[in-house]
């Protein structure tokens, strides 16, 4: 006695499971399932029994003659309740199939659309990652969005933003204290990373921090006024390449030590000297920005290569980061902002490609870098060339309502963003 399932393999036929779909319905209408109705079920199992031993049945016809013999009884709503049963299986079949129909196109990439601009979804990592995305939003719309907000998104009335995280949440674009990371070190999966110590090391450690955190949430992540959080390893480099400098110049006594260089500013007389005379100090000082100023340059450098080449997201995607500066107007930071415009209109690469992560925000502030006199007007200038050459920086504005009071000897009050941010200049 054999019988033909769906996919047309055979199977031996089992009478217990005709028992149990009938037993399923009776207790849809019935607290309990009296002698009287497990006799029904019996009767019913077997009869289909006997017809099984003339001919091999398909899973569809056992159906149909449960419900035949059924509706004969008594027992119409039981009836009512194993048609009902088994339209809601048949729809749950044809979902299955469906949903499998589109998991081996994602897979297959028999029909990519690379929705996302830094994704590959022929990649090994892009199929899965489409794949895994496609369940994840099946199951939210299904198990997790209420009827109406899920009709108004299939509808194309509302947009959930995410839906392939919406399950997990956590959260989703946040900007990084990277004041507090660089200068007091963070912790890994594996290990845990020092504090930075020079310009170079603070800039490898930011595109690290993008991309670890990148791995952890949804979205994007930004550092908030980076040109400020660079000061201190700026003055870091600046000092270690005052004393190299030193050690090489004839007739110097090296005598300068400092326990807080990231407190002095490279413009202090310590380094230059207080009198027009100390003209070997100047020159040493001089040379030592010269030093800090290409040890800038290859940092930055290597952080937009790093923003734009390292794949560390899921489906082998960049993170998206950003970056805002354009604030500062202590020397370092000028230097800092200056470096990164200048990195961003060289581009990456042999071909000099235009950079797109990070995207760069400029943040725009009264009397700082809006009119000439300013003095930071030079680097808008310098940014505004960027922008018509390589798309970015983009601009947010620090004195828009929105962030009336901010506090001007605290960067961390300023008006920042993540991602795309044009806003109109009044």
């Amino acid at each position: 006695m054999k019988v033909i399932k769906r996919n047309g393999s055979e199977v031996e036929f089992d009478k217990q499971k005709i028992l149990r779909a009938i037993y399923r319905a009776f207790m849809e209408h019935y607290e309990v399932v009296n002698v009287e109705m497990t006799g029904c079920a019996a009767k019913i199992a077997d009869e289909i029994e006997n017809v099984s031993k003339t001919k091999d049945l398909h899973v569809e016809e056992i159906q149909d003659l449960v419900e035949r013999k059924l509706m004969s009884t008594k027992y119409k709503t039981t009836a009512k309740a194993y048609i009902n049963y088994r339209y809601l299986h048949g729809l749950a079949r044809d979902n299955y199939r469906e949903l499998m129909a589109a998991v081996d196109e994602k897979l297959s990439a028999t029909n990519v659309q690379n929705q996302n601009a830094n994704l590959d979804e022929k990649s090994f990592g892009g199929r899965i990652g489409e794949m895994a995305d496609l369940v994840a939003k099946k199951y939210a719309l299904e198990y997790l969005v209420s009827p109406m907000a899920r009709a108004n998104h299939e509808n194309n009335e509302i947009y959930i933003h995410d839906l392939n995280s919406y399950a997990v949440g956590s959260h989703n674009c946040l900007s990084i204290p990277f004041d507090d990371l660089l200068a007091n070190g963070f912790n890994t999966r594996q290990t845990d990373v020092r504090p930075a110590q020079s310009i170079n090391t603070a800039f490898q450690l930011v595109a690290l921090i993008f991309q670890v955190q990148s791995l952890q949430q949804f979205g994007g992540v930004s550092a908030t006024h980076l040109d400020w959080t660079m000061v201190p390893y700026m003055r870091k480099s600046f000092y270690k390449h005052y004393k190299n400098v030193c050690d090489i110049v004839p007739f110097v006594k090296d005598d300068l030590e400092l326990s807080n260089p990231e407190d002095i500013s490279i413009n202090d007389a310590v380094y230059r000297g207080a009198h027009w005379w100390n003209f070997v100090k100047r020159y040493i000082a001089k040379k030592a920005v010269s030093n800090t100023k290409k040890e800038l340059k290859q940092a930055v450098e290597g952080m937009y290569h790093n923003c734009n080449t390292l794949q560390s997201r899921s489906g082998n995607q960049l993170p998206f980061s950003s970056i805002n500066y354009g604030t500062c107007t202590l020397p370092e930071g000028r230097m800092v902002t200056k470096a990164l415009l200048k990195a961003s209109l060289k581009g990456v690469g042999k071909l000099h490609k235009t950079s797109i992560f990070p995207c760069g925000i400029f943040q725009c502030m009264k009397g700082v870098n809006r009119k000439p006199g300013d003095p930071n007007y030079d680097l808008f200038k310098l940014a505004l060339k960027s922008t018509s050459r390589r798309l970015y920086p983009n601009y947010a504005n620090v004195d828009w309502g929105g962030n009336a009071g901010y506090d001007i000897n605290d960067p961390r009050t300023y008006f920042s963003t993540m991602g795309e941010c044009k806003l109109q200049l009044m």
